[in-house]
């Protein structure tokens, strides 16, 4: 489970960027990135992690919509298809800026995102279609994000049938291969225009593009999916914050096309007790001028239970103790951060007599 990272940042602009800035950000990243320039292996994921991003962000509707709510707000409405629907005439302007006109035939906009984004089976450079991303949002404690926790979840989601087992097709029967496209799903046209021969693709309309017919529906589904409640259980590590994490495959599932994904949305609950920056927490611990000026051993609350630690004589308000390794674990870090244990020193707002004339002799011992 992987965190899809911010679209500002995918791009490298600032939140308030203009569509301009965006754009022109987004036409040197594609010049990098493009397969057809770039042959690293890394290309095409990077190619298409940044012509997503652009296609959220040149849209003002689908921008909005991502500046209110992150990436739920987009996946949760739009499949990958519909995030670049209407985006097209912005890449053609910008692969045509970059590849010149031909560039739409000889490795742009259709031809390359039909490879980057599922092309092959389906049509309109996208590939089939593919359900909905899902939304789930949960809350964890500080202690679960030491330990980590294990999720168990219910998601009532579109689910395979149980009669057809998810095909379609009625028991004890199977779909059959398209005998008008051979199963391929698409058919070549040729056209003969002004003395020239022209040849198209086209999907089949006998089977929709699919290259295969179901001749014998079943009775229950129709289609190979009915609603129903599926089951889900997995892990959330240790050192994780707020934000969204991605389980592939696990959204709504529609018949013939790829499933989509379920958005885990995390929110690190505030404690009564520690404050977190990171991988290091926050205590104060309240203690008497007594306390400070003689010095004190005593028991402060960690995320592991308590710890002893020693307040030495003449310690000032605001002092600071440090609790090596008692913070929390990190992404990308080795052990845990610290925790920090701020001395609060209270000083008695009312006194009586016999206390207010011990300090007076105290202070004019020390003149």
């Amino acid at each position: 489970m992987s965190a899809k990272r911010d679209y500002y940042e995918v791009v490298g602009v600032s939140k308030n960027a203009s569509i301009n800035e965006i754009k022109s950000q987004y036409r040197k990243l594609a010049l990098k990135f493009h397969p057809d320039r770039n042959k690293s292996p890394e290309a095409g994921e990077h190619f298409k992690e940044i012509s997503e991003a652009y296609a959220v962000l040149s849209d003002p509707k689908k921008r909005s919509l991502y500046d209110q709510h992150g990436h739920a707000g987009v996946d949760g409405r739009y499949s990958t298809e519909d995030i670049f629907r209407g985006a097209g005439a912005n890449f053609d302007d910008v692969f045509s800026d970059l590849f010149g006109r031909q560039g739409r035939s000889s490795g742009g906009f259709d031809s390359i995102f039909q490879n980057l984004f599922g092309g092959g089976g389906g049509f309109g450079g996208f590939g089939n279609q593919r359900g909905r991303d899902m939304l789930y949002e949960t809350s964890l404690t500080m202690e679960d994000v030491l330990h980590g926790k294990r999720m168990e979840i219910d998601l009532q989601k579109n689910v395979d049938c149980p009669d057809c087992n998810g095909s379609g097709c009625s028991p004890g029967t199977s779909k059959t291969s398209c005998a008008e496209c051979k199963g391929h799903g698409q058919v070549r046209v040729s056209r003969n225009m002004g003395g020239m021969s022209f040849v198209t693709v086209q999907p089949c309309r006998k089977c929709g593009g699919e290259g295969s017919i179901i001749e014998k529906p079943c009775r229950k589904c129709k289609q190979g999916k009915v609603k129903g409640t599926k089951h889900l259980s997995f892990d959330l590590p240790t050192g994780i914050d707020d934000g969204d994490y991605v389980l592939s495959g696990e959204g709504e599932s529609i018949p013939n096309g790829a499933n989509g994904d379920l958005i885990i949305r995390v929110r690190i609950q505030t404690h009564p007790e520690f404050k977190r920056d990171g991988r290091d927490i926050f205590y104060d611990a309240h203690i008497t001028m007594i306390d400070a000026s003689l010095g004190k051993s005593f028991e402060v609350p960690t995320l592991d239970g308590s710890h002893k630690i020693n307040v030495d004589s003449g310690s000032q308000p605001n002092s600071i103790i440090k609790l090596k390794g008692k913070g929390l674990p990190g992404k990308g870090f080795h052990g845990r951060g610290d925790q920090y244990v701020r001395l609060v020193v209270n000083i008695p707002k009312k006194l009586n007599k016999q206390q207010k004339n011990l300090l007076k002799e105290f202070d004019d011992s020390t003149n």
